[in-house]
């Protein structure tokens, strides 16, 4: 069993999401669905449930460290809710899919016939049970970036459908832990019909400007204007923020 293991293993892909294999068996256990498992192969059935154990937690672990470091001022609840979305079984099927787990799975053929490398219930799984072998291969740092990547993708799409001073000081607090602050540099134009223009600043450093018919307006048009222009921006603010 353990040549035939071990010349499995060899067949696999050397690295996976990024990280590579010292121990390919490590990958193989993880890759080995229960289904495919017969009552003789216990030990091989109780690998893969260790594994997925074991990456159930470290997947959390790195996800709440993650959303710690990119939300300095989210409180607990909010932390709470957004770590159950990343951890959720969506969720990591999604990522199973996304660093294309799905056809590697060694599937039992009746899982096989009834769509078992798009459902949401294996994939999940195997993905924990992916990142427990990263994991006790050495992958600590590699699993670290992945939830923060994973954690930077929902915050984007998030972003995408907020307001956009409250995407901009988002953004601006998990980049730069700095508060965008909104001044009105001047107002035109008759009473009747005014023309508001405000500047936005994050530090010390100006980064936007927008126009609206009222001050409500040119502070969304200045923040909808800084979310485009804070990418560019980064290093100015950086250094002037620290002077603060």
């Amino acid at each position: 069993m353990m040549i035939s293991s071990q010349a499995a293993a060899q067949s696999l892909p050397p690295s996976f999401c990024g990280h590579r294999f010292r121990d390919r068996t490590l990958l193989q256990a993880a890759l080995t669905h229960p289904s495919s498992t017969d009552p003789s192969q216990a030990d091989v059935r109780l690998r893969y449930q260790r594994l997925e154990f074991l990456g159930d937690a470290v997947w959390s672990l790195y996800v709440s460290d993650a959303l710690v470091s990119l939300l300095p001022t989210a409180s607990e609840g909010e932390l709470t809710q957004r770590r159950a979305n990343l951890v959720s079984a969506a969720a990591l099927a999604d990522m199973a899919q996304f660093y294309g787990l799905a056809p590697l799975l060694l599937l039992s053929k009746g899982e096989e016939l009834t769509g078992g490398r798009q459902k949401t219930r294996v994939l999940s799984s195997a993905f924990e049970a992916v990142i427990g072998a990263i994991y006790l291969d050495g992958g600590a740092e590699v699993i670290r970036n992945l939830a923060r990547e994973a954690s930077l993708r929902t915050l984007e799409r998030e972003r995408l459908t907020l307001d956009p001073k409250t995407a901009l000081q988002q953004l601006a607090q998990s980049l730069l832990r700095a508060t965008p602050r909104y001044r009105l540099i001047r107002r035109s134009g008759s009473a009747h019909a005014p023309t508001f223009e405000v500047e936005v600043k994050v530090g010390r450093s100006p980064i936007a400007k927008g126009k609206g018919r009222n001050r409500q307006a040119a502070e969304r048009e200045a923040a909808r204007n800084a979310l485009t222009s804070l990418p560019n921006s980064l290093s100015t603010i950086s250094s002037s923020h620290s002077i603060d």
